[in-house]
C-alpha cells in the first residue's frame, strides 16, 4: 500500500518520463521513416512550381547532351568551358519545359504525329536537321534528305543481332543521338504554338496601325551640333544626398539583385616561358633528320610525334592551308621545311611525302549492305550487280531496298573527307575505281555496295606529313608559378594584407567583385566555376587555396555577402548621383544657351565650342540615329520642326543638342491598313515568341545546383 501510495506521488514525474520516452520514440521512428524525405530533398537540384528535378534526372540529361555535342564537334572529349554550358542549358532547358508543359496541358495543347513526322522527314523539315552536318552532302554542303533517310533506315533496324559489338554500340549511341533531337525539335514545336497562340490573342486595331504609318510617313534631314555633359566640371553644379535617395526611391524596381558574395581574387596565368618554347623547338629540330629519311615509316614517326594524326590522303593544293600551300609549290619530294612558330602558340614542320596527278574527288553512289556471312553477302551482292548493270539504275534500286529511305547518292567526295569518315583502305578502293565500275568495297562500318559515277578532272595533289607540337607550360614551370603564389597566401594570411600585397608582389588583384551562386566562371577564367562553389560556403575573412582552373592559378578571398533583394543605396549612389549632374549640367547648359537668344546653328556651335554635322533620313520610329544613337528627343522633335527653323536647345543622354532642320519628306506610299496591321502582328508574334522570361517570372523556383556542382 505503502508503496501504491509512492507512486501516486510522484505520478506527475512518471508521466512526464513516460511522455518524453514516447515523443523520444516517435521522432526516432519519424527520423527512421523520414530518412528518404530527407534523402530525397539532398538529391533536388531544382522545384519548379511543385515539381521536382532530381539530381539523377539532370545529370542523365546532361551526358546525353554532352554526347550529342562530341558527336556534333567529332571529338571524343569536351573541355570544361562547353561542360559548363551544356549544365547550363540542361537546367534552362528542363525549367522551361516543366513551365510550357504547365501552360499548354491546362489548355490541351500538344504536337501529334502528324507533326512531327511533317518536321523530320516531311515537307517542313526542321531547321534544326536542315543545318546538322551528319545530312549534309559532303559536295555540295547542303542538306540531303536522302542522308537523312538512310540513317532513319540504318537505326531503326529491330534485329542488331547479327551486328558486331563494336557496331551495335555505335548504332545504339546514333539512335540515342536522334531520339535526343527529335524531342527537342517537338519541345520546339510546342513551343512555337503557344507563342503563336498568344500572338493571335494580341489584335492590332486601327488607330495603332495609323499612328505606325504616321511614325515613318514623314522623314528629316538636318545639320546639328552637341555639347557633352563632360564639357561642365562636377563642382559647378551640385547633388544633395536626399536627391540621391529620393531618385533611389524611384528606381528600386531596377536595383533587384540575387543572393551574392564579394571577393577578391588573384589569378595567375599558367603561359610557357621562353625555356619552354625553346625545349619544343629543339626536340622538333632533333627529330627533323629522321622526318626528312626517305624510306622512314611516316605514318608510325608522325603519329608517335605529332598532336596530330598522319593524313594519309592526297589533297588538292585548295585543300591544304596557307603556309602548306606555299611549302608544296616549291617543295621536292622528301623536302622538310620548319620547325616554325606559328600562331604564336605550336611549331609545326612539314615534309612533301609524295606528289602525284589524280582527279580531286569522286562521285559515287553507295548503298550499306546488311551483315551477313561472306558467301551469302556475294550472292546478295551478285544479284544487286546484275539487276543494274541490267539497266535498272542505282537510285532505283537502293529506292526499293530502303522503302523509299534513300537513294544512294553521295556526290562528291575528296580523299581526305573518305578518309575521316571511314579508312585507307576503303579510301583507296574508291579512288582506284573506273568511272561506271560497281563492287563490294568494305570499311570499318560494314560492307558497301558503291558505284563509281564519275571522276573531276585531274589536278596535282599532295600528300603532306605534318608534325606539330603545342607550346605548354613545362613541369618546371608549371611548379614555379605554383609554388610562388603559395607563398605569398602563406605570407599574407589576412584579408587586408591579402589585397595590399598583390602590387608589390607583382600580382594583379580583382578587388571587391560580386559573384552569383550560378555564375558559371570568374572573369571568362574556364574551369573556375569551383572557386565559385568555394566562395559560397566560406565567410568573410576566408582565403582559400590555390585553384588550378584551365591555365590559370586562382585564389580567391571573400569580402562579405549581399543578401538577394535590393541593391543597397550606397553600391548604386555613384550612378544616380552622376545622372542627377547629368541633369542639372542639362539645366544649366539650356539656360544659358536660351539667354544668348541664337537664331542660327553657327551661333550655337560657336557658343558649344562644336562643329555641325549632318543627319538624313530620321523618323520617329529610326531607333539609332547615325552618328548620334538613341536619343528619343531627337526622334519627337525633328519631324515636327520646320524646314529652316531651329529645334532646341533638347536636353538628350549624351548632351545637349541643338538642330537645323534641312529637309522635309512626306512619303508617296499610300496608307494601307491591312499591311501596317500584318506588319504591327509580326512584331507581336516575334515578342510573343520570347514568352518564357514572363513564364519565369510568376513562377517559384527554387535553384540548388550550388549544391551540386
Amino acid at each position: 500500500m505503502a508503496t501504491l501510495e509512492k507512486i501516486r506521488s510522484k505520478a506527475g514525474l512518471l508521466v512526464a518520463v513516460v511522455g518524453i520516452a514516447l515523443l523520444a520514440f516517435v521522432i526516432g521512428d519519424f527520423l527512421k521513416s523520414g530518412s528518404t524525405f530527407f534523402h530525397q530533398s539532398k538529391e533536388k537540384i531544382a522545384t519548379v512550381n511543385g515539381t521536382s528535378i532530381s539530381i539523377q534526372e539532370y545529370q542523365a540529361k546532361v551526358e546525353e547532351m554532352t554526347e550529342v555535342y562530341k558527336r556534333r564537334m567529332q571529338s571524343n572529349s569536351i573541355n570544361e568551358d562547353m561542360q559548363t554550358r551544356i549544365r547550363e542549358d540542361v537546367f534552362e532547358s528542363l525549367v522551361n519545359n516543366i513551365l510550357l508543359g504547365d501552360e499548354t496541358e491546362k489548355i490541351g495543347m500538344t504536337v501529334g504525329k502528324d507533326e512531327l513526322s511533317d518536321m523530320i522527314i516531311g515537307d517542313n523539315i526542321s531547321p534544326l536537321i536542315l543545318q546538322m552536318p551528319d545530312f549534309q552532302n559532303p559536295q555540295t554542303g547542303t542538306f540531303d534528305k536522302n542522308m537523312l533517310l538512310q540513317f532513319l533506315q540504318t537505326i531503326e533496324s529491330g534485329d542488331l543481332s547479327n551486328y558486331p559489338e563494336e557496331m551495335k554500340a555505335q548504332l545504339q549511341e546514333a539512335k540515342k543521338y536522334w531520339l535526343f533531337w527529335e524531342q527537342t525539335i517537338k519541345q520546339q514545336k510546342l513551343q512555337s504554338k503557344y507563342s503563336a497562340l498568344l500572338g493571335s490573342a494580341i489584335a492590332v486595331n486601327s488607330i495603332e496601325a495609323k499612328n505606325a504609318y504616321e511614325e515613318k510617313k514623314i522623314s528629316v534631314g538636318f545639320d546639328y551640333v552637341t555639347q557633352n555633359y563632360q564639357s561642365i566640371p562636377d563642382d559647378q553644379v551640385s547633388v544633395s544626398d536626399s536627391e540621391i535617395k529620393q531618385l533611389y526611391e524611384k528606381r528600386k524596381n531596377t536595383y533587384k539583385q540575387e543572393k551574392q558574395q564579394v571577393i577578391s581574387f588573384i589569378a595567375v596565368d599558367v603561359v610557357p616561358s621562353n625555356e619552354d618554347e625553346a625545349a619544343i623547338r629543339k626536340t622538333l629540330t632533333d627529330l627533323k633528320p629522321s622526318f626528312s629519311q626517305p624510306d622512314i615509316d611516316i605514318s608510325a614517326l608522325v603519329n608517335e610525334n605529332s598532336d596530330l594524326k598522319y593524313i594519309d590522303a592526297f589533297m588538292a593544293k585548295s585543300e591544304l592551308r596557307n603556309d602548306m600551300q606555299d611549302f608544296v609549290e616549291k617543295a621536292n619530294v622528301n623536302d622538310v621545311e620548319g620547325p616554325e612558330l606559328k600562331e604564336g602558340s605550336y611549331y609545326a614542320m612539314y615534309k612533301l611525302v609524295a606528289v602525284t596527278t589524280a582527279p580531286d574527288s569522286v562521285k559515287i553512289n553507295q548503298l550499306v549492305l546488311p551483315n551477313m556471312e561472306d558467301q551469302d553477302l556475294k550472292n546478295l551482292s551478285d544479284s544487286i550487280i546484275g539487276v543494274i548493270k541490267g539497266g535498272k539504275s542505282f537510285a532505283d534500286v537502293a529506292t526499293e531496298m530502303t522503302q523509299g529511305r534513300t537513294n544512294g547518292e553521295m556526290g562528291y567526295m575528296t580523299e581526305a573527307q573518305l578518309l575521316a569518315a571511314t579508312d585507307v583502305k576503303f579510301k583507296d578502293q574508291i579512288f582506284n575505281g573506273t568511272i561506271g565500275d560497281i563492287f563490294v568495297a568494305k570499311s570499318i562500318h560494314g560492307s558497301h555496295l558503291v558505284q563509281i559515277v564519275e571522276k573531276t578532272k585531274p589536278v596535282a595533289k599532295y600528300k603532306v606529313a605534318t608534325i606539330q607540337s603545342a607550346v605548354t607550360p613545362s613541369t618546371e614551370t608549371y611548379s614555379k608559378l605554383y609554388n610562388d603564389l603559395n607563398s605569398y597566401i602563406a605570407k599574407n594570411n589576412t584579408l587586408e594584407k591579402f589585397k595590399t600585397a598583390a602590387a608589390e608582389s607583382g600580382y594583379m588583384i580583382q578587388n571587391e567583385m560580386p559573384i552569383t551562386e550560378n555564375q558559371p566562371n570568374l572573369i571568362n577564367i574556364s574551369s573556375s566555376r569551383p572557386a565559385i562553389r568555394w566562395a559560397f560556403e566560406h565567410r568573410k575573412g576566408d582565403i582559400s587555396e590555390i585553384f588550378e582552373c584551365q591555365d590559370h592559378f586562382i585564389v580567391v578571398a571573400v569580402d562579405g555577402s549581399l543578401k538577394a533583394g535590393y541593391r543597397p543605396l550606397s553600391s548604386v549612389s555613384e550612378i544616380l548621383k552622376r545622372e542627377l549632374l547629368n541633369d542639372k549640367k542639362a539645366e544649366k547648359i539650356i539656360n544659358d544657351l536660351k539667354a544668348k537668344n541664337y537664331t542660327s546653328l553657327d551661333e550655337y556651335a560657336k557658343e558649344m565650342n562644336a562643329t555641325p554635322n549632318s543627319v538624313e533620313f530620321v523618323t520617329f520610329s529610326t531607333s539609332n540615329i547615325s552618328g548620334i544613337g538613341t536619343e528619343p528627343i531627337i526622334n519627337a522633335r525633328a519631324p515636327l520642326t520646320e524646314v529652316g527653323q531651329i529645334a532646341g536647345p533638347l536636353k538628350g543622354r549624351a548632351g545637349i543638342y541643338v538642330l537645323n532642320i534641312t529637309s522635309k519628306k512626306v512619303s508617296e506610299v499610300p496608307y494601307n491598313e491591312e499591311s501596317e496591321k500584318q506588319s504591327l502582328q509580326s512584331t507581336n508574334m516575334y515578342r510573343m515568341y520570347s514568352f518564357m522570361p514572363a513564364l519565369r517570372d510568376k513562377s517559384k523556383i527554387e535553384d540548388n545546383r550550388i549544391r551540386f556542382y
